[in-house]
């Protein structure tokens, strides 16, 4: 127990960083003879991306400067820079790339950060709509503010990233053959580079960039260079904080690849954004043109949590909208949604009829009712034997031990209601409309935010049944059987 960390602040938690194996990666493609494949897990540091690291250095220099604790800071970038700064209790506006999925935004917004201005995707610099300059509009209306972004080398973040390589060597024994990482403000390759070269000789440094970002190309500016997916990597143009020579080698993977990639990461227990998934696919790329073998090793730099694109990547409506996965995964999922159930409906589940309570019978009634039969839920009707809400027995039975309901009570005041149809229950819940006809796939969407579902008539006069997930499971096990 003495190696435990005692209690602490935030900030010491930062760095420290696991770093795993990646052999386990559907699509790695490890074999005894392959390279080693290692990823450098930087979204678990305490606010979810490599930026704490370089959050925490820039307030240590905020504060050797004198700037005031509570002075307003104007931060540009993806997204992840000010959510590390809103962790350290600086108060910020944020100017965030229109890219930039909504989860950092709820985030940002959750943290207090209510000013956030949407820039646009690949402004160049020196153009009125670049966040830099934006950035000096807002610093002029607000005496004592900084303006602080990575791009334009204005924070001597050296110390910073030798720390991490320090950590990456030490976790290495000092034996790697090749760090891959995406290239945003090139603040982590030019400073990484000059770490592990100076202490491994012939380390490669790859970079990461999507396909039609323009940070590869030195000194060309690409001003259609803004047509990707891919968040907190890429550019139209390379960044003044990116040193020439810091890459030895460059990268570019498209959309489909990084998605899928990241997609197969999370399903290996790694819970890594879209750049992570980039930079694992180019790593594959790299030691398969470099002709890495057994005893060598590529290191990954996993920038940023997945818990950040909740609309984007774990959004299997948005892959599919946007043809982000590749035709394994693509197979894979439409299995999933459609040829599990193979056009069945809820009538092919043989529910038993519903028994309900009317919403003037006494609770009492209710909770033995449902003890009887074991149920953990009865629908409610009312006038015209028309569904108007659901009583559970664990409520039920709670308000009933606490006093708080009479056995004698009529269900109509403890009932969990549906909108729209009247009376006065605890809570309201919107209704879903299911029939006999609705398909099982159309079910199993509705149980992956409700619990339990009433099947009704069309025009929901009648309870006819109840089904619950369990319901589908017993389905797919018994289609299953009759397969063999």
């Amino acid at each position: 127990m003495s190696g435990i960390q005692k209690i602490t602040t935030v900030v010491d938690t930062i760095g420290n960083t696991p770093m795993v194996s990646l052999t386990d990666v559907e699509g790695i493609g490890a074999t005894e003879h392959s390279a080693e494949f290692v990823g450098k897990l930087e979204y678990m540091n305490p606010g979810g991306s490599i930026k704490d690291r370089v959050a925490k250095h820039i307030v240590q220099q905020l504060d050797k400067q004198g700037v005031a604790k509570d002075a307003l800071l104007v931060v540009a970038g993806p997204g992840n820079l000010a959510v590390s700064l809103s962790m350290l209790k600086r108060r910020l506006v944020c100017l965030i790339p229109e890219r930039t999925s909504g989860d950092r935004i709820r985030l940002l917004k959750a943290s207090g950060v209510t000013d956030i201005v949407r820039t646009l995707d690949g402004a160049l610099p020196g153009s009125p709509e670049h966040p830099a300059e934006i950035g000096r509009r807002i610093v002029d209306q607000y005496p004592g503010s900084v303006y602080v972004d990575e791009e334009q080398g204005l924070w001597d973040l050296e110390e910073c990233y030798k720390e991490l390589a320090a950590e990456i060597l030490d976790q290495c024994d000092g034996m790697i053959d090749a760090l891959v990482l995406g290239v945003d403000t090139g603040n982590a390759a030019t400073h990484l580079s000059k770490a592990l070269k100076a202490s491994v000789s012939g380390v490669q440094i790859v970079g990461v960039e999507p396909s039609n970002s323009a940070i590869g190309e030195q000194n060309i500016v690409n001003p259609l260079a803004r047509r990707w997916l891919c968040e907190d990597i890429g550019r139209a143009y390379a960044p003044r904080a990116l040193e020439p020579g810091s890459i030895d080698m460059w990268i570019q993977v498209s959309d489909p690849v990084a998605y899928s990639m990241a997609r197969r990461l999370i399903k290996a227990g790694i819970h890594s954004g879209t750049s992570a998934g980039a930079s694992v696919a180019a790593a594959r790329m790299f030691a398969a043109s470099a002709g890495l073998c057994r005893g060598n090793r590529v290191v990954v730099i996993i920038g940023d949590t997945a818990r950040n694109y909740g609309d984007t990547l774990l959004s299997d409506e948005w892959m599919l909208a946007h043809d982000l996965l590749d035709v394994h995964m693509l197979g894979d999922l439409q299995r999933k949604q459609l040829g599990q159930y193979r056009g069945a409906s809820i009538e092919d589940l043989q529910l038993p009829a519903a028994v309900t309570v009317n919403s003037d019978d006494p609770v009492g009634a209710a909770v033995a009712l449902m003890s009887e039969n074991e149920f953990s839920q009865v629908p409610v009707t009312g006038a015209q034997r028309r569904l108007v809400g659901y009583l559970t027995l664990s409520a039920a039975q709670a308000l009933i031990d606490s006093g708080a309901a009479l056995p004698s009570s009529p269900v109509k005041q403890f009932m969990l209601k549906f909108a729209g149809s009247g009376g006065g229950s605890i809570s309201r819940s919107k209704y879903w409309l299911i029939t006999p006809e609705t398909p099982l796939s159309e079910l199993a969407k509705f149980f992956e935010t409700h619990s339990v579902a009433f099947i009704t008539d069309s025009s929901r006069k009648f309870c006819l049944g109840i089904a619950t997930k369990q319901d589908l499971l017993t389905f797919l096990a018994r289609r299953n059987a009759l397969c063999f």
